[in-house]
């Protein structure tokens, strides 16, 4: 019996230990997130070097902000307006137009306040081809 009760004992100074060392929620804030993070996709491991080897091919660009969580964020940057020739050695295809792949991003804002603000940026994540905008091309769609 004594054992438990050292157990209990134990436990409950650890609580409130870790209680007093916890830092305050900031008193404008209305709301506590945590982040674990993302699993690595086995898909993507052969693709280390897509954007090289992409018949539209970018080149990463960092944008980086101090008060953003990411702090960082890689955005990809179109290397032509054209795609590159289907084959090793072969121009530019003028009929295909390489444009950015865009996708939002969850991001967090730190305010004045200390408090976090969630909102989305819509970043460039790779390029494609697409045909070339024609008169015909903007019938169709």
């Amino acid at each position: 019996k004594n054992k438990r009760h050292e157990v209990l004992c134990s436990a409950l100074w650890v609580l409130s230990w870790a209680r007093e060392r916890a830092p305050p929620l900031s008193s404008g804030c209305d709301s506590m997130m945590s982040f674990s993070p993302p699993p690595v996709s086995s898909s993507s491991e052969g693709n280390g070097n897509i954007h090289v080897r992409s018949l539209s091919p970018w080149t990463w660009k960092p944008s980086t902000v101090k008060n953003r969580i990411p702090s960082t964020i890689w955005e990809a940057e179109c290397s032509s307006a054209h795609c590159s020739g289907l084959a090793p050695g072969q121009p530019d295809e003028p009929g295909l137009n390489a444009v950015p792949i865009q996708q939002s991003v969850l991001v967090l804002s730190r305010r004045p306040s200390g408090c976090y603000i969630a909102s989305y940026l819509t970043v460039s994540v790779g390029c494609t081809c697409v045909w070339a905008r024609t008169a015909q091309t903007s019938r169709v769609s």
